[in-house]
């Protein structure tokens, strides 16, 4: 009775043009691993990634909302289109939602991005007509001289700034149901300073937060909601900070 292999012997090739055998350990990989699991150099390409599009998130919505708040027609327009304001609201939420459940899926996740950020940018460039040009770049340099520093802190830092998470979500709560009740009541300039100033810490810690996180939480195809987060952070803590400056110029 002759010997019948079990199987055949899986094929090798020494063609270099032959196509590269597909590795499923791959994508597992991929959509599995956070970031922090990586190696080096993949860590540095997602950062590089992730603070790429959050600076043209920031770039695009400087440029918006100073063409409305500086622009004397396209104030105009925005003032007396209030319908427009709600609809950039509604819509930056639906593409905010979107964008992380398509977060993977490209271009669909670059397009949403995009959108989102318009949206936010006028909403942005809405609210900032309502206050004076000299405090709209006071507050922004503030922002940003803050962001760069919390995050260069954040990334050097041995401390676990994320064990703050669950506190800072709490104060948030706190501050958006203080915020709901406001709206029925006409808060003095002291207590607009005082619900600022602890929004703007509050956010500040976000930044410390959320900088450690996106290592943590994401892996290393979610740059598009790793930057949507820290972008969230700056927006809440430019707005803030705008209030901050304007209460107390109303004081003065």
């Amino acid at each position: 009775m002759s010997y019948q292999p079990a199987s055949n012997p899986p094929a090798y090739t020494d063609d270099p043009n032959a196509p590269p055998l597909h590795d499923p350990l791959a994508d597992d990989f991929k959509y599995d691993t956070v970031v922090s699991g990586c190696e080096l150099s993949i860590r540095q390409q997602f950062i590089r990634k992730v603070y790429t599009l959050l600076f043209l998130q920031l770039l695009l919505t400087t440029g918006l909302g100073a063409l409305i708040s500086m622009n004397d027609t396209a104030k105009s327009f925005a003032l007396n289109n209030t319908w427009l304001f709600f609809v950039s609201i509604f819509g930056s939420f639906a593409c905010l939602i979107g964008a992380f459940i398509q977060s993977k899926k490209y271009p669909v996740n670059l397009v949403l991005l995009g959108l989102f950020t318009l949206f936010e940018g006028y909403t942005i460039g809405v609210a900032t007509s309502l206050y004076d040009s000299g405090i709209v770049i006071e507050a922004l340099v503030i922002t940003l001289v803050i962001f760069v520093g919390l995050t260069a802190f954040a990334f050097q830092s041995k401390y676990d700034f994320t064990s703050w998470a669950g506190v800072l979500n709490s104060c948030l709560f706190a501050l958006i149901g203080i915020g709901f009740i406001q709206i029925f009541f006409t808060p003095s300039n002291t207590m607009e300073l005082v619900y600022s100033g602890i929004g703007a810490i509050v956010f500040s810690g976000y930044i410390l937060v959320d900088t450690q996180l996106i290592m943590r939480k994401f892996n290393i195809e979610e740059e598009i909601p790793a930057a949507i987060t820290l972008y969230l952070d700056i927006i809440n803590l430019f707005l803030n900070i705008l209030r901050i400056l304007s209460s107390s110029s109303n004081d003065n």
